[in-house]
């Protein structure tokens, strides 16, 4: 019985990522090139002007590579590298300490000050600190980063009561006659409100209130909130 207690009371931990599973994660500089290069190009190197994906690489600079399409011409290509066209652009702060500031803003129950990223990682100066946590919450501003990826899951569904149980001025034939003529696609009427919810597996939900529920309507809902590379999953809709 006292379990049962103590568990009602117990505080609800949610599962994040420990400074133990980050040094498993991320033991070395090293470790840090691979993490950003799979997952900013999956499929191999693109060159960021042009989007070319025959690249070469570069024998003398890791994580270098050279576009001879977007060049001057073959003895001049154009050279980047990893880092380019990212936050990360043009510092020579270790990635991992990139990592490590990041992992501790979003960790963090009420964020983190660049004062005290500068106290607890030893940055080298303030300046450096403040640096980074700008550059950080720049690029978490960035709309994609808010939008879902990945696999997402899209359905809709009514939501209402049944309407013998409502008032008599509000069922649904009382107010369909007092709105008027309905526009063409609306098909969901006063007696039900229609809802489409998108989750990203294993991240977040986003909810909207529909109008209708024709093609158009669900289509740009479904695109107001996902990124541009998803795979899309749908299921039937029901009535709650």
């Amino acid at each position: 019985m006292a379990n049962r207690e103590y568990e009602k009371t117990e505080p609800k931990i949610v599962k994040q990522v420990t400074f133990e599973d980050f040094d498993k994660l991320f033991p070395d500089e090293q470790s840090c090139w691979v993490y950003l290069l799979l997952h900013r190009w999956p499929s191999g190197p693109h060159c960021p002007r042009c989007d070319n994906d025959h690249v070469y690489e570069s024998t003398a600079r890791p994580w270098h590579w050279q576009c001879k399409k977007c060049g001057k011409d073959n003895r001049s290509p154009y050279r980047f590298s990893l880092k380019t066209g990212t936050i990360f652009e043009e510092t020579k702060m270790p990635l991992r300490t990139w990592f490590k500031v990041l992992h501790l803003m979003l960790t963090s129950k009420k964020g983190m000050s660049a004062l005290q990223i500068h106290r607890m990682l030893g940055t080298g100066s303030y300046r450096s600190a403040w640096y980074m946590c700008h550059r950080l919450r720049a690029g978490l501003r960035d709309e994609n980063f808010r939008k879902l990826m990945g696999v997402v899951e899209v359905d809709e569904t009514y939501i209402g009561g049944k309407d013998r149980n409502r008032h008599r001025d509000k069922k649904s034939r009382q107010q369909r006659a007092a709105a008027g003529p309905q526009p063409f696609g609306a098909k969901i009427g006063f007696d039900k409100v229609g809802v489409i919810a998108a989750i990203e597996r294993k991240g977040n939900v986003v909810a909207r209130v529909i109008s209708a529920a024709d093609a158009r309507t669900l289509h740009g809902s479904v695109r107001n909130v996902t990124a541009d590379k998803v795979l899309l999953t749908r299921t039937s809709p029901t009535n709650i």
